[in-house]
């Protein structure tokens, strides 16, 4: 079985309907899943022992919601300083060749609104255009991007229906990604 690293960007996990979901879900899973919550280790996370987890690991799963198109900060430090030069490329850099990739993000507004035409003015897949490099930089095998989208729930203002059509669909979500994991 394949062992996967899962890396949780979420700032705020706690205050995540849609990410805690996700996350539970691949818990519940039976794989060999190591989840690195980036929100209770905080900004001082250790980097060696970051990179023995990578070095560890078969699959690297990012997990995280879409922020002003991006990834979060707290990710993104994480990435800068864990996967750099001699370690994850460059140099005797080697450390994520071969090993699977996945992204698994959240986005509060719905599918339609990521086109040419909607608010958006992109489609999703422009704003990975990062992840995809990231990958053939370091030698991962890329996987297709798993998006939930709609994700918005605020405590007071969205409706019961809202809370669990957000979870059905993180849900649905999580299985996919399960489902991927599970072939490799």
């Amino acid at each position: 079985m394949a062992k996967i690293l899962v890396i949780s960007g979420h700032p705020h996990l706690d205050q995540s309907l849609a990410n805690q979901t996700i996350l539970t879900e691949l818990k519940n899973s039976g794989l060999d899943i190591t989840i690195e919550d980036l929100s209770e280790i905080g900004w001082d996370f250790d980097i060696e022992a970051e990179r023995k987890a990578v070095v560890d690991a078969d699959a690297l799963v990012f997990e995280f919601p879409l922020y002003w198109y991006s990834y979060p900060a707290l990710l993104k430090k994480w990435v800068e300083e864990v996967l750099a030069h001699g370690f994850a490329y460059g140099t005797g850099g080697t450390a994520l060749q071969g090993k699977d990739f996945f992204i698994s993000s959240t986005t509060g507004g719905p599918e339609e609104s990521y086109s040419h035409e909607g608010p958006q003015n992109h489609p999703i897949s422009e704003f990975f255009f990062n992840f995809d490099q990231l990958a053939t930089f370091t030698g991962m095998k890329k996987h297709e991007p798993i998006i939930t989208y709609g994700c918005m729930y605020v405590p007071g203002l969205s409706t019961e229906e809202d809370k669990q059509k957000i979870v059905d669909n993180c849900k649905a979500s999580a299985q996919k990604l399960i489902e991927e994991l599970k072939k490799i």
